[in-house]
């Protein structure tokens, strides 16, 4: 999906007041995971579902085929949204470099534009999501952000509730994972995404990551 294609999209709820989340591939992408972009997946108040759908039917003769996708906060566990979504003054004070993978796709001075979420509810959300629905996508996508990020033992324990043992339990059986889906042929010393300990330290930085915390 083009980038212009996804500011109208997204424009078009700002504009109706609908606050709004990217989560999806592009979300993947901005954490590090190679997915192409094929739709735009969106996130939004549950309250504002049944609004967002109709400012995009009202435009589909415009904006077709390439149609978003919408969720609700709640399937994303992603409530209250307006904290889980990175700020703009984050990524202005930002002096690192973005992963290549969200690179291919948007340009380095419009990221700050851009609805993203912050990776800890995000990927809490996924493995809750796989838990309860056993929704195979969702645990592919918690996967790759294992991956994409370098998650560890101890960063589950620290930013899951212990009390949902069979979350924080999927989430360490991904995280015990890792080795094993590096290919014997691969130069990677770090995860499948991840070349080294230079390219792990430069994503630890983007703006989303380190400032997660625990709901």
């Amino acid at each position: 999906m083009e980038f212009s294609v996804m500011q109208l999209l997204l424009e078009l709820l700002q504009r109706a007041g609908i606050s709004v989340c990217i989560v999806g591939e592009l979300a993947l992408n901005y954490y590090n995971a190679p997915r192409i972009v094929h739709d735009l997946e969106l996130c939004v108040r549950e309250d504002d579902l049944t609004t967002a759908a109709s400012i995009f039917q009202s435009t589909e003769y415009w904006i077709s085929p390439q149609k978003p996708i919408l969720f609700t906060d709640r399937y994303y566990r992603l409530s209250p949204l307006e904290q889980n979504i990175i700020s703009p003054e984050e990524h202005y004070e930002f002096q690192g470099t973005y992963s290549k993978e969200l690179l291919d796709t948007v340009p380095a001075h419009q990221i700050a534009t851009l609805p993203l979420p912050r990776f800890a509810p995000l990927f809490r959300g996924l493995c809750t999501i796989y838990i309860e629905t056993r929704e195979v996508t969702a645990a592919i996508a918690a996967e790759m952000l294992v991956d994409g990020m370098d998650i560890d033992e101890h960063w589950c324990h620290r930013h899951f509730d212990p009390s949902h043992q069979a979350v924080l339990n999927f989430a360490l059986n991904l995280v015990r994972g890792k080795a094993s889906r590096i290919a014997d042929f691969s130069m990677n010393e770090v995860t499948c995404f991840i070349v080294d300990k230079h390219e792990l330290q430069n994503l630890r930085g983007v703006p989303g990551f380190s400032r997660s915390t625990v709901d």
